[in-house]
């Protein structure tokens, strides 16, 4: 793709939990949950898109974006491409034209999974983030402590 990629935008009434859980660290802690805030819309992106949960930016409460250029570091614009053609099983989503159309397929399921972030934090009463976010990966089956050791049987050296 070589059309100009929009910023990805992001609600502001999810505001102080971003800011929770990738700006600032938490007493005690070496560093935040989240590295920064791309990553964590990267996380919201996934979460959102394997519940299910797209929600439209509420324009409205205002939004907040992240250069694009925050995204072409590393596999997160591959992430936006990926949701975007998962979302749509259509492979023309990819063609220079339709970065805005991927950029909010996209957004709308960090918002979903930004909701269902809050949700989480909201009903544990969120002192600790990241054992809610633990409990939840857990819940949907997205970590398996049973079997907490990796399977390294099949690597060879």
């Amino acid at each position: 793709m070589t059309g100009r990629s929009p910023n990805i935008n992001r609600s502001r009434s999810h505001e102080d939990m971003v800011q929770r859980l990738a700006v600032h660290r938490p007493p005690g802690a070496s560093g935040t949950l989240f590295p920064t805030i791309r990553e964590l819309l990267c996380f919201a992106a996934l979460l959102g898109y394997s519940e299910g949960r797209r929600i439209p930016l509420d324009r409205d409460a205002g939004v907040e974006d992240v250069s694009y250029q925050q995204f072409e570091r590393g596999d997160a614009e591959d992430l936006i491409w990926l949701i975007a053609l998962a979302e749509t099983k259509d492979p023309e989503i990819l063609k220079d034209g339709e970065e805005g159309r991927c950029a909010e397929i996209f957004e709308e399921y960090a918002n979903g999974g930004l909701q269902i972030l809050r949700d989480v934090m909201l009903r544990s009463g969120g002192e600790y983030p990241d054992r809610d976010i633990s409990e939840l990966l857990l819940k949907c089956g997205y970590l398996d402590v049973e079997n907490s050791e990796p399977d390294v049987s099949g690597i060879v050296f």
